[in-house]
């Protein structure tokens, strides 16, 4: 059930993607695949917009139309010079099947009742003409489709009908949307913005005639039932059909009815499914799509599910979803920056604080809140060590998970020196001098100037070289315990003075 690809060429752009359509039927979903993915189905596509169609109804139908070409041959179609071909197949096509206009109506009425609109119609004269071989164009305006065969001095103008097409009938947000999406888009000029009004340019812009291709029809259909469904409010399935509409024929008018439609979805979401999240990654598409919209709507996602039920890892399965498929790289840093900020202030009292706080300051590490709130925590952790060679653990910690940030070596750098002068006295105490002395080397590698800001810094100082030089008085090495004395005087001068009596 398919025809020739004779205008094949890809509909479809990066806003709309396969795998973001959302389909009312099995039926559906395999004939849009098999179309756009293997160019086969042809027929099948048309008739799947019908939620209630089957594989055993489109295979009906598909006979009936297979039954006219038995008729064009009894007519001896193919001896014909094509002026004669367009005729005798525009003649034999209408009497068969086109019985009555209706706007509202589909594909599958045409092999049900013969009811069909300018779309239907235009969808079955470019099937039967590509079997005939007879080339033409595909025209399209806001409201009317219709064929011109033989393009050229001597083409024909397949008109099935005057259909008196009523417009639609556009609220004046719409109209302003679709002005404001001509002009973010560079499609109109900034004198033509200025001296028309809004209605003058929708109204000359929005009715003008294109030439489509015939891999654009399927979204003819889809975009006159996303319009029914927008006018009647049917938001979500307004979306839907637009989806499609737009994946298959990406014109202007079509994309302004896909950005208004994603703008309301996303407006009355809660997102409480995590693909919903996938409206602000087609948003994010859109040319020109502002990213201060897109970041703190969702930013208000993730505080909403913060704020009134723990969902950690629903809002982390959200961030990850939406972080996977964006593709501009500004953007995806500002949602992964305010992403981790958020959470990490949400748990700042937590050690999961670290983890955020971490990857925000990876992307903008001069930003204050963010510095100290991560400074806050490494010191607050670190107070609560006691131990020395815990609180040396601990560090090492941090230095191997986040050493790359300034932040970090900032809050670490004194506690890392304290515990080094801890550990060193204590080893002295316990009469391992070797020992005591490497950590004290370690310390004085670090610390490269007198300390004399930092009393806890300066004590701890000044109890490790006086641990170790009354080690070396009970040993009877006061030349070598008199060097100590004057290493705590080099570090801590304050502090030595107060131990030793000088």
């Amino acid at each position: 059930m398919s025809v020739a690809w004779a205008h094949a060429q890809t509909a479809n752009d990066s806003i709309i993607r396969l795998s973001d359509l959302q389909y009312h039927s099995d039926f559906e979903k395999t004939a849009i695949i098999n179309y756009s993915s293997y160019h086969k189905d042809t027929f099948n596509v048309f008739m799947a917009i019908d939620e209630k169609m089957t594989a055993a109804k489109a295979a009906e139908a598909y006979k009936t139309y297979q039954s006219v070409f038995a008729a064009l041959q009894e007519k001896k179609i193919n001896e014909k010079k094509l002026n004669s071909k367009v005729k005798v197949g525009y003649t034999v096509v209408h009497d068969r099947f086109l019985k009555k206009y209706n706007n509202n109506i589909y594909f599958p009425e045409i092999f049900n009742t013969g009811v069909y609109n300018c779309a239907t119609a235009s969808m079955l004269y470019s099937m039967v003409f590509d079997r005939l071989q007879i080339p033409y164009k595909i025209m399209a305006t806001s409201g009317h489709v219709y064929l011109i065969a033989i393009p050229g001095t001597h083409s024909i103008v397949i008109e099935t009908t005057n259909p008196g097409f009523e417009k639609a009938v556009f609220n004046g947000e719409f109209k302003r949307q679709y002005v404001n999406y001509l002009s973010t888009s560079k499609l109109i000029s900034d004198s033509e913005l200025k001296s028309k009004s809004v209605e003058e340019i929708f109204e000359e812009h929005y009715n003008e005639v294109k030439e489509a291709q015939f891999n654009n029809l399927p979204g003819f259909q889809y975009y006159n039932e996303a319009i029914k469904r927008f006018e009647a409010n049917d938001i979500d399935n307004a979306l839907k059909f637009s989806q499609k509409a737009y994946f298959f024929y990406p014109d202007p008018q079509v994309k302004s009815l896909l950005y208004a439609t994603l703008l309301m979805m996303i407006e009355k979401s809660e997102f409480s499914k995590v693909t919903d999240i996938d409206y602000l990654v087609q948003l994010s598409r859109f040319e020109n799509s502002r990213m201060d919209l897109i970041v703190g709507v969702f930013g208000n996602i993730i505080n909403h599910y913060l704020q009134y039920t723990d969902k950690e890892n629903y809002c982390e399965s959200l961030y990850q979803r939406l972080i996977d498929q964006i593709t501009d790289a500004k953007l995806k840093e500002e949602i992964s920056f305010n992403f981790n900020l958020q959470m990490g202030m949400r748990y700042a009292n937590t050690d999961k604080v670290e983890k955020y706080m971490a990857n925000a300051l990876k992307i903008k590490g001069n930003h204050n809140n963010a510095n100290f709130i991560f400074e806050n925590h490494i010191r607050s952790k670190l107070n609560s060590i006691d131990d020395p060679g815990a609180l040396l653990d601990t560090i090492k910690s941090l230095d191997s998970r986040y050493g790359s940030l300034e932040v970090v070596k900032k809050a670490t750098a004194s506690f890392k020196l304290v515990s080094l002068l801890k550990k060193a006295e204590k080893l002295f105490e316990d009469r391992k001098p070797a020992d005591g002395i490497g950590y004290l080397k370690e310390f004085e590698n670090l610390c490269l100037k007198p300390v004399t800001d930092n009393s806890i810094l300066e004590f701890a100082i000044a109890n490790a070289y006086l641990a170790a030089h009354n080690f070396y008085i009970r040993t009877g090495n006061k030349t070598k315990a008199k060097s100590f004395q004057e290493l705590s005087n080099r570090y801590a001068p304050n502090c030595t003075r107060l131990y030793f009596g000088q």
